[in-house]
């Protein structure tokens, strides 16, 4: 019986297969190669492409079904167990080696140090912006004493024009 270790190895590396052509189309070139007086009679004969076809296929002797269909599985079963040992020796490799492991680990690290070093970042931008925005507020408001200031000693020089106006006016008349 299988161990589970086992069961879930092979789980993981079906799951884990790039796409493959498939088995009709491995078969058929294949086929094609197994048989390759077709494609050179093929090129070789005369004629529209109907005829063509006809002497490629005349020439083929015997049309070896069985051999081609084993040769297919084989190329099938060799792709496979490649495919197994390059997944079994990268498992391998992950599991045993330690300093694979801390790699991996260090780099995972430097992703939190930048995470820690752009939230430091982050929070001196926003006493910076607080800072800015209390210096924008006292700006406002020294503008604004300063707009009051203008308009007192304005409302006042009016007020002066007025008195020299009527003193003016006064000594006219009296």
């Amino acid at each position: 019986m299988l161990k589970k270790k086992t069961l879930k190895s092979l789980l993981v590396f079906t799951e884990n297969q790039h796409p493959a052509p498939s088995f009709i189309l491995i078969y058929f070139f294949t086929w094609l190669a197994w048989h390759n007086q077709v494609i050179s009679h093929f090129f070789g004969a005369t004629g529209d492409f109907w005829s063509r076809i006809h002497i490629a296929f005349s020439s083929l002797e015997k049309n070896q079904y069985l051999v081609v269909l084993l040769l297919t599985c084989v190329i099938f079963i060799l792709r496979l167990a490649y495919s197994f040992l390059r997944f079994k020796s990268a498992e391998l490799l992950n599991a045993s080696d330690d300093d694979y492991a801390n790699d991996k680990e260090g780099k995972d690290f430097e992703k939190n140090e930048d995470i820690a070093q752009l939230m430091a970042t982050l929070t001196a931008v926003q006493k910076q912006l607080a800072a800015a925005k209390e210096r924008e507020k006292k700006a406002i408001s020294e503008r604004n004493e300063q707009v009051k200031k203008v308009l007192a000693i304005q409302m006042e020089l009016e007020e002066a024009r007025a008195d020299i106006a009527i003193l003016s006016t006064n000594t006219q008349n009296g």
